[in-house]
């Protein structure tokens, strides 16, 4: 299921089947399309990811965000519970058809890579430095039945390039000098320091102020800092800096 930014009847300009799940909330909608098959193989992995690229692809100027849970269709009466086989959605767009990218940006010939690719160029159009956890955010989000080394290695190749091309769009040779460059560089670093530091501060506190945030007590009443750092992949140092800053 994605949530789109418009009117609810863009699918109809692409040619699309009707929705199987249409709703409409207070920013955009909600949309999605039951397809026929079993995506617990490779094959049918792919075949998934693949349909999701394309959906993003499609409405890209929607600004389609995946929504990881699913509608429970047959339990409610104004759904159309139509469950459609892939080819009922050859509509939407594929990137493989389209022209290549230069070398260096078109390692992966596929459309999770194109997806991630003008996201990146999305953001680069909004605040001008996308910052590496921003392409990663986005790969994990929306494909999450994909290997994510495999995700963070199409993440990187994308920021590698456009970092290589100075973050310009359309592609342009570089004017700045070296100590420019040098200098534009290291602000680059900070900023992604400075997303990863906002990252796992949040995850911090999200965890230590949530529901389930009784389960990281002792029973002296001090935080267990090693099942905080197991449940969260974060270390043992950066939870502490966090709760002490956060006075948690």
């Amino acid at each position: 299921m994605f949530h789109f930014n418009g009117n609810g009847t863009e699918w109809i300009d692409q040619g699309l089947p009707t929705p199987t799940y249409l709703e409409h909330i207070n920013k955009g909608y909600l949309i999605a399309w039951a397809i026929d098959g079993y995506f617990g193989t490779l094959q049918g992995t792919q075949y998934l990811n693949d349909i999701i690229a394309r959906v993003l692809i499609t409405f890209k100027d929607l600004k389609p965000t995946r929504q990881l849970y699913k509608p429970k269709i047959e339990s409610a009466s104004h759904y159309l519970p139509k469950i459609y086989k892939l080819r009922e959605l050859q509509n939407l767009k594929s990137i493989k058809n389209r022209n290549k990218a230069p070398s260096r940006a078109d390692n992966f010939d596929d459309n999770v890579f194109w997806s991630i690719k003008l996201f990146c160029e999305d953001l680069i159009r909004s605040q001008g430095l996308p910052t590496f956890s921003q392409l990663e955010d986005f790969a994990y989000q929306n494909f999450n039945h994909k290997d994510k080394s495999t995700l963070r290695a199409k993440c990187r190749s994308i920021y590698n390039w456009y970092d290589a091309k100075d973050w310009k769009l359309p592609y342009k040779r570089k004017t700045k000098t070296a100590e420019e460059l040098k200098l534009t560089r290291q602000e680059r670093a900070a900023a992604n320091t400075k997303a990863r530091e906002e990252k796992a501060r949040n995850i911090v506190q999200n965890t230590l102020t949530g529901l389930m945030s009784n389960l990281y007590k002792k029973k002296s009443g001090s935080w267990n800092i090693s099942k905080i750092a197991e449940d969260t992949g974060l270390n043992r140092r950066t939870i502490t800096k966090y709760i002490k800053e956060l006075s948690l």
